[in-house]
């Protein structure tokens, strides 16, 4: 059956792990459907992949090389369901990557005997040997042993197995080794590729839950969500949609597709109304080529003109090498050991220090009468990760980041984390060049103007709060934000964002970053709602 113009399916398992079809019956049946994109994502391993790549891939299919890795849910986020993360356009031959997997095999074979024990002590006459011979010669799993249960007569169906025996907390189950989630990201960054949250409802988040999880992955570098699924019904589609707009992942889909231990289950078609488009192959391939162009230009030293660091800041160094240092991510380093200069960690500990007794001295000054713990709020709110990030982006501090390629690869130059600590290592620098009077005049010249007039007034800057906390009082209705656009090159972005309340009240914000965007409406909004001096 042909399919739909365009359609494609980033989600297939091949006989390399558990699926019952070959890497080249998977390439062969994706031709005769006429699928335009294809991604093979056996469980654990790149077999499937490197097959299906020497046997070389029909004209007209794009094939993309992938992984599904098995992931453990991060505390404190509730750990009843299951995280896989795909990924894509991996290089299967990168070692560190091999290796992990290597283990992840190696814990899933150890894993096969103990089920077998258990199947027998209850009575059930079935060997690993069957289990292997049914997985063809690729790596055995759960659904081998379910499969030779059916053949044996001990269950009628698959789920049947995992229902009764194989499923979590049944009377069969073993435990199963699993890389941490961050671990799983960094390994398909480093390799090349793109991590991607597979079918979100197997985790059995609440929407909010999910939402902060998903932040989470993209603060680690994931920059995907399957949003198109056979088991995600329209709601759930709707809903993922709206949270990987909201947090900017991208949108992938796929069938999941076993072969016939998954009958139900057809490549491209899912239960038969799954419908994938080719635009989001596009979409990934393009962020996929924007991400590799931009991993180079982290990695060499002599392609830095930090002149243009010292002019944003208005200091020059007299021992630049600091100023390098600053620069340098652990990232780097860890991926050049003959590297001659060591990462930024030293430099922003001395740099946080610096930083608060610089602000410090600044509060102390401008507020002689207010009590210790006012003034320790409002340090706070002006040396938090947030605002420096903000800072650090308004000095173009990301585009001279040395960073290694996975960290590189996950947009790593506009992560908070990462610009703030480069921010405070900036000024661990300065201190360490010329003392504490210098170090102070740059702090003072980028965080005095955030320092408001009153301390009070220090709590109003959360303009979306407020709105939140008068729009709910007064108008029993919840603000909205939504992202009009963003220009400007991915190192100095300018994001609008607009604010709306109760469809009558609506004005647009910019900023450097979508929350400061918001912040912005937010405020505008306010002025509209008469709660706002527009001053």
């Amino acid at each position: 059956m042909a399919s739909k113009d365009g359609r494609i399916d980033l989600h297939i398992h091949s006989t390399a792990s558990d699926g019952t079809l070959t890497p080249q019956e998977i390439l062969a049946a994706a031709k005769d459907l006429e699928l335009r994109a294809i991604a093979i994502t056996d469980h654990d391993t790149v077999d499937g992949t490197l097959n299906a790549l020497e046997s070389g891939i029909p004209e007209g299919l794009e094939f993309v090389p992938g992984v599904e890795i098995s992931a453990d849910i991060p505390s404190p986020f509730p750990s009843g369901g299951s995280l896989h993360i795909l990924g894509y356009f991996i290089d299967p031959q990168e070692p560190e990557l091999e290796r992990a997997l290597k283990v992840l095999q190696d814990a899933r074979a150890d894993r096969n005997p103990k089920i077998i024990r258990k199947l027998q002590s209850l009575g059930m006459d079935v060997t690993l040997a069957e289990a292997e011979e049914i997985s063809g010669g690729g790596q055995v799993g759960r659904p081998h042993i379910a499969q030779a249960l059916v053949k044996k007569g001990f269950v009628n169906t698959t789920r049947e197995a995992f229902d009764y025996y194989l499923a979590k907390d049944q009377a069969a189950y073993v435990g199963k080794y699993r890389l941490s989630a961050q671990r799983a990201v960094e390994l398909i960054l480093k390799s090349g590729g793109l991590p991607v949250c597979a079918h979100p409802f197997s985790l059995e988040f609440s929407p909010d839950v999910l939402f902060d999880f998903l932040s989470q992955l993209k603060d680690w570098g994931l920059p995907g969500l399957e949003v198109y699924y056979p088991q995600h019904n329209p709601d759930m589609v709707a809903r993922y949609f709206e949270m990987a707009q909201k947090l900017d992942l991208l949108i992938t889909g796929g069938s999941d597709y076993h072969g016939a231990s998954k009958p139900d289950i057809q490549m491209g078609t899912g239960k038969g109304d799954l419908f994938v488009p080719l635009e989001l192959y596009d979409r990934l391939l393009a962020y996929h080529k924007e991400t590799e162009a931009q991993a180079g230009c982290f990695e060499i030293p002599p392609g830095k003109d930090l002149g243009l660091l010292e002019e944003a800041l208005g200091y020059n160094f007299k021992t630049p090498e600091l100023l390098l240092e600053a620069m340098c991510h652990s990232s780097y380093v860890n991926e050049h050991p003959d590297c001659t200069w060591t990462h930024n960690e030293r430099l922003e500990f001395l740099g946080d220090a610096v930083l608060n007794l610089a602000v410090s001295d600044m509060l102390m000054s401008k507020y002689s009468e207010n009590r210790e713990g006012d003034l320790s709020r409002l340090r706070a709110s002006l040396v938090n990760e947030g605002q420096l990030a903000e800072i650090a982006r308004s000095l173009g501090i990301g585009q001279h980041l040395l960073l290694g390629k996975g960290e590189a690869r996950g947009r790593g130059w506009d992560k908070n984390s990462i610009l703030a600590d480069s921010l405070e290592a900036v000024f661990g620098g300065i201190y360490s060049d010329s003392g504490y009077a210098d170090a102070f005049k740059v702090i003072k010249n980028l965080i005095a103007p955030l320092i408001p007039e009153e301390v009070a007034v220090a709590a109003a800057q959360d303009y979306k709060t407020r709105l939140q906390e008068y729009a709910q009082s007064k108008l029993r209705i919840t603000p909205s934000y939504e992202l009009i656009r963003e220009f400007g090159p991915d190192h100095e972005k300018t994001f609008v964002a607009q604010a709306t309340v109760n469809k009558e009240f609506t004005s647009q914000g910019k900023g450097r970053s979508k929350k400061a965007a918001e912040q912005d409406a937010a405020r505008e909004v306010l002025i509209l709602l008469g709660q706002e001096d527009p001053s």
